[in-house]
């Protein structure tokens, strides 16, 4: 509302950015607390995030395009990762999480 109860433009403090930016990496909380982060399909083909003690998560996303927005399969430090999540300790201890992209989704990734 643009009265004394709300502010023009104000887009819930800041909430809907921190999905924009989680759900952009391809990672997202979907429970606060819940010590995990849902898998979804990342908008950039590498980012990383910085971590305390030097430590970097990276995000690599082979082929990640606009036409290319399905997982075809994942993997976290080499290993094949197979679920839709990834937990909390998995980000912080730093690493990489690597997705093959695909224009076609792959039905049995993440089952």
């Amino acid at each position: 509302r643009d009265d004394l109860m709300g502010v023009p433009g104000d887009e819930d403090g800041g909430g809907m950015t921190s999905f924009v930016v989680w759900s952009s990496l391809g990672l997202y909380p979907v429970t606060p607390g819940a010590g995990e982060y849902a898998i979804g399909s990342p908008l950039f083909p590498e980012a990383e995030i910085r971590l305390p003690g030097g430590k970097t998560f990276r995000i690599v996303a082979r082929g990640a395009s606009q036409d290319k927005k399905y997982i075809r399969s994942a993997r976290l430090d080499g290993k094949p990762l197979d679920r839709p999540f990834l937990s909390h300790a998995d980000l912080v201890r730093g690493g990489t999480l690597e997705f093959e992209m695909s224009d076609k989704p792959n039905k049995n990734w993440g089952k």
